[in-house]
Formats: structure tokens, C-alpha cells, sequence
């Protein structure tokens, strides 16, 4: 993490002190009249460019008549802290603001490196405080954690993550100004876990089962109909000289089989995020269904009964700030993470389809 904290001053930390100077440094203007009234520290929060503001720097500058040039001594103006490189789970009000989050000194945060979140928990840049005059100035990225796919243990896919958390406690004149360049993305949600396929369809099967008879002289009838495969002659006599038949038959015994079971559907994809920047956002295949046929029967009746079918392919992930695709199953696909959430803030710049991806407004 790179966070770097620049200032407008420390002013007059040696030499002399004018009150043209300080018409310079704190008026910014050139030429033209300051009154000691006007140099006076200006400690109201709903100030919104006091001349001189309030601020841990500026502590010794009276707020009533007994001013004295020398009470400004290191002042500064403004209040700048810049992050370059690579960061997550950037906490802003944990920056070294030196006490000035909550008065009215007009101060910056500019984002030029990538900050991001790995978990849909937490946002990638979270404030949680109170600010008077913060500006979050944005020309890098911003990025939420993408939500994960459905699976066997949960169906729904999960909701993206939030790229930038504001809650300004009891604060005022807030503001996010997004550069042309600026990324500031919602993680996109997971996709539902595909719906198991349907069970193929029933059919018959068939078993046989056999037994003898035996009748003197002649061969016998089977039961019903029942198939006679064969009759023999058996050695014995019956009545006076005649030889017994034996037959064999053949019945037939039909059953209701159900056909095979579906396969499992496919798990749904992660969604867009700076957890998962360049997988596939395509959700994965069904398996497929199984079963079908008489096994361990004789033969197939008709109509055969049939293998289950393939399970359903799982939702697609979505992209940035978008929801996974949801399935035909029970659950549904994850929601996709905002861009900038929370209260008591104005979004300002260049605001469009490449910079922001997500739910932006308060």
C-alpha cells in the first residue's frame, strides 16, 4: 500500500508574515483587499470553502478578535492524501488524516492505483466516519469481489461484492468525482447451479419363469399361454404299456420398470471480480443421466425404459455489477455487487458504462 499525504502549506514555518501573503495563500486571490475578519479560522462544518478552515494544522489561529499574524505559523489550506499501487480492503477514514476528517478543511483522497476485494464481505474502499468536505477522486480502479457460483451445497449463486462503502456519520459535502479513466465495479453475481435432469421414462421388462408336466401317452397343454418349448419321452410305464410326456413351459412375467435417474446439474459460474478478473463466466454442464434398459432381466418389453436426462448446464456468472444468470432449480442467481453504496454522498464526472459498472446513487 502506497498513501502518500501532501498539503497545501505548511505555510510561514520562517520569515515574515504579510497580509498580502496570507490574502495569496488563503483568499487565492492576487490583488485586492483581506480583512482581519476574514483571516479569522472558520470552524463551521457547513462552510463549504472557508478562507481560512478549521483544522488540526490551523489550531492556533484564533476564531474571535485576538488575531495576531504570528498565530499563522505552519497552516495549510488543504488537505490531499494520494494512493498509488495496489491495494484491498482499502480503509479510508484509517488514513493519516491527522484529526481533519471531521472539520471543514477541504480535503482529497486521490485513487490512482487499483484497489480491490477478494471477499463479497467486505468492500474493496470502505469510509465509515464523519467527513465535511471530502472528495474521493477517482482515475484508477475500484474493484468488488465476484460473487460465487451455485453448487450442490447452495443452490443460488452468491451476490457480487461492493467496490467503494461510504457511510458519512452525521457529515456533509461528500463527494466521489469519477475521471474518464476511473473503474469503479461491482462485482458481478454467481450463477444458480443448473436443476438435475428428469428421470427418463418408465417402460417393461420382461422375466421368464418355467416348470414341467407330465401326462401319460400324450403330450399335455401348458397353462394359459404359456409356451411349450418341448416334450419328451420318459421312461415308466403308465396304465398298461404306454410311456409318460414330460413337457416344459414357458410363462411370461412382465414388470413396470422406472426409467434411469437424472444427471446432476452443472455448478454455476463465479462472477466478474477482482477475485476472479479472467475465468470463464460460463456456467459448467449437467451430468448425464443414467439407468434405462431391463438389466437383470430376461428382455426388454416395449417400450424400453428409458436412461434419465442430462442435468440442466448452471447459470452463467455475470459481468461487472450485473447478476449470475438463474436456472430452472429452486434457488436463483446471485445479484450483482454496487458500484458505490451506502449515504450522505453526491457522484459527480464523467459517470458512464466504463467507468462505473453497478448501483451508484445513494
Amino acid at each position: 500500500m502506497t498513501a502518500t499525504v501532501t498539503k497545501a502549506g505548511p505555510y510561514y514555518s520562517s520569515g515574515s508574515i504579510s497580509f498580502g501573503s496570507l490574502r495569496s495563500d488563503f483568499k487565492e486571490s492576487a490583488s485586492g483587499s483581506i480583512s482581519a475578519s476574514e483571516l479569522r479560522r472558520n470552524t463551521s462544518t457547513t462552510s463549504t470553502n472557508p478562507i481560512v478552515p478549521d483544522a488540526t494544522e490551523n489550531s492556533s489561529v484564533s476564531t474571535s478578535n485576538n488575531l495576531a499574524l504570528s498565530q499563522f505559523r505552519n497552516t495549510i489550506k488543504y488537505y490531499y492524501i494520494t494512493q498509488t499501487g495496489t491495494d484491498t480492503n482499502f480503509d479510508i477514514d484509517a488514513q493519516t488524516w491527522n484529526t481533519n476528517l471531521n472539520k471543514n478543511i477541504l480535503k482529497w483522497l486521490y485513487v490512482q492505483g487499483t484497489i480491490g476485494s477478494n471477499s463479497t464481505a467486505s468492500s474493496a474502499a470502505e469510509f465509515n466516519s464523519t467527513a465535511h468536505n471530502l472528495t474521493i477522486d477517482v482515475s484508477g480502479g475500484i474493484y468488488g469481489a465476484g460473487g460465487a457460483g451455485g453448487t450442490s451445497v447452495t443452490i443460488s449463486g452468491g451476490n457480487g461484492g461492493n467496490a467503494l462503502s461510504i457511510t458519512n456519520i452525521s457529515g456533509s459535502n461528500l463527494v466521489v468525482n469519477v475521471r474518464s479513466s476511473a473503474n469503479i465495479y461491482g462485482g458481478g453475481g454467481g450463477g444458480e447451479k443448473g436443476a438435475t435432469g428428469s428421470s427418463g421414462s418408465s417402460g417393461r421388462c420382461i422375466n421368464y419363469s418355467y416348470y414341467e408336466k407330465r401326462q401319460c401317452r400324450s403330450c399335455p397343454n401348458c397353462d394359459g399361454n404359456d409356451v411349450r418349448l418341448y416334450c419328451f419321452q420318459r421312461q415308466g410305464r403308465c396304465q398298461t404299456f404306454y410311456q409318460f410326456r414330460d413337457i416344459r413351459c414357458r410363462r411370461t412375467n412382465t414388470s413396470t420398470v422406472a426409467g434411469g435417474p437424472g444427471g446432476a446439474g452443472g455448478n454455476g459460474a463465479s462472477g466478474r471480480g477482482y477475485n476472479n478478473l479472467s475465468n470463464s463466466l460460463s456456467g459448467a454442464g449437467g451430468s448425464a443421466g443414467s439407468g434405462g434398459g431391463c438389466p437383470g432381466y430376461d428382455a426388454n418389453g416395449s417400450p424400453v425404459p428409458s436412461p434419465g436426462l442430462t442435468g440442466e448446464t448452471g447459470g452463467n456468472g455475470g459481468d461487472w455489477g450485473n447478476g449470475g444468470a438463474p436456472t430452472t432449480n429452486t434457488g436463483s442467481g446471485g445479484n450483482g455487487g454496487r458500484s458505490i453504496i451506502g449515504a450522505n454522498y453526491t457522484v459527480i464526472g464523467s459517470i458512464n458504462s466504463s467507468t462505473i459498472r453497478g448501483l451508484y446513487q445513494p
